[in-house]
């Protein structure tokens, strides 16, 4: 069981370039033991190990790179109380009290990050400054109005709202789009110092992280698991995987890395805008993430930049034509924006599952993963990183498909052309908006 070694495939984001002070961690260099050993130093893991911790466990994290290396220092900072489907649409899939119980799911992930960003004094810029997902096209109007009427009638929820056209320009400064559903309950965090932060607080509570030291193999020995690293052996009662998206970095085992796609997504930000550009733009401090299935999503920073994400290639690799790609599309919606100068360019994955719903589970009674978070990852992996914690120490409850188990993807060695289909098929969809 061996796996390649880390490599640093990323150039520098806006988020590190401003991710302040923080603990540096080292590698791991002797041989050690360890209850709960932890792979990945992203939200699931750091969120695992705070869990484990509250409750006494003995635990060690193990980073390949650095602490929120991969997604949970790369994403767009959106901290939202949604999946990627709609309640009505859970409901005819799951039932009404599976839809229920994953709705108070959903935004018990964002009370969490809450809770943890007040209970150990981080300085992350987590606010509750409400998220939009704006439309253009009537039939998205229809399924976000069908949504928010659920929630009033089912779950007694009458916050979120729907915005007609002269609104949603109010709210975002232009009129690009027609309408938009409003979760004033949402909002943003700099992923990068809470996933710093985060690690810090696990530190103080008697946490182990090791970073620089990824995973090369790992075998059973009797009733341990038995990992080894670049430099030393560690052995543990039981495994925790939450590599995500990027399993193929740290040893996280072929059948696991084949129940996911991974999906690049990439983000340019903006030079400071000048500041009449700065108040005409998401003026009340609202965060975007639009309604198509190839997304956009774009919020404002405290230093006044445009931070912009979408979809990357179906590749990994780095392209400057992506990033082109991203100007346009801000200038599509923003033509004021055209010739911004872009001072950052950077890119994560996102692991999407075939339902595009995320999974904590185990494939054996030694061996636990959370993983699958297509895109709502920031509230929801603090969340499955809690949840991968009380299953793996024999205390986990069921929660509807998040805790059903993940199967292996049929024929995952032809995801990459297989993404490019699906990918031009979706923008003919989000194109004809059907």
């Amino acid at each position: 069981m061996h796996a390649s070694s880390p490599v640093a495939e990323h150039p520098t984001s806006y988020w590190a370039a401003t991710r302040g002070p923080g603990d540096d961690f080292d590698a791991l260099t002797s041989d050690c033991e360890t209850d709960f050993l932890i792979v990945g130093g992203g939200f699931s893991g750091l969120s695992a190990a705070y869990r484990l911790r509250s409750f006494g466990a003995d635990c060690t994290v193990l980073e390949a790179n650095d602490v929120g290396w991969g997604a949970s220092g790369r994403n767009g900072g959106m901290v939202v109380p949604r999946y990627k489907h709609t309640f009505p649409a859970l409901t005819k899939d799951y039932g009404k009290e599976t839809a229920l119980n994953m709705y108070r799911a959903a935004h018990r992930a964002v009370d969490l990050i809450e809770t943890l960003v007040r209970d150990e004094g981080m300085d992350c810029g987590f606010a509750r400054c409400g998220h939009l997902t704006p439309f253009v096209h009537e039939p998205d109007a229809k399924r976000f109005a069908a949504d928010a009427d659920w929630l009033a009638r089912e779950a007694g929820d009458t916050v979120p709202r729907i915005f007609d056209r002269a609104e949603i320009e109010a709210r975002t400064g232009t009129p690009f789009y027609c309408g938009a559903y409003f979760e004033p309950r949402g909002g943003a965090i700099h992923p990068l110092r809470y996933s710093r932060q985060l690690a810090a607080a696990v530190a103080r509570r008697g946490g182990r992280i090791h970073t620089r030291t990824p995973v090369l193999s790992w075998s059973r020995e009797g009733t341990s698991i038995q990992a080894r690293t670049p430099n030393a052996t560690i052995r543990a009662r039981r495994l925790l995987l939450a590599t995500n998206a990027y399993a193929d970095l740290t040893y996280a085992g072929d059948d696991l890395k084949r129940r996911v796609v991974p999906i690049t997504s990439s983000l340019i930000a903006t030079a400071p805008l000048p500041e009449v550009i700065r108040k005409a733009i998401l003026p009340l401090g609202n965060v975007v993430t639009d309604a198509k299935r190839l997304t956009n999503y774009y919020r404002i920073s405290d230093d006044g930049r445009m931070i912009f994400g979408g979809r990357g290639g179906a590749s990994h690799k780095e392209s400057e034509r992506i990033y082109r790609r991203l100007a346009r599309e801000m200038a599509q919606i923003y033509p004021l924006l055209a010739d911004c100068c872009i001072d950052f360019r950077w890119s994560g994955r996102v692991a999407v599952t075939l339902d595009g719903l995320p999974r904590v589970g185990k494939l054996d009674d030694q061996v636990f993963f959370a993983m699958g978070y297509n895109g709502r990852g920031v509230a929801l992996a603090t969340l499955l990183g809690h949840m991968l914690a009380d299953l793996s120490a024999g205390q986990g409850s069921a929660t509807g498909p998040l805790t059903s188990g993940l199967k292996p993807i049929p024929f995952h060695a032809l995801r990459v052309p297989a993404k490019k289909v699906v990918m031009t098929y979706y923008k003919l969809r989000d194109a004809l908006g059907y």
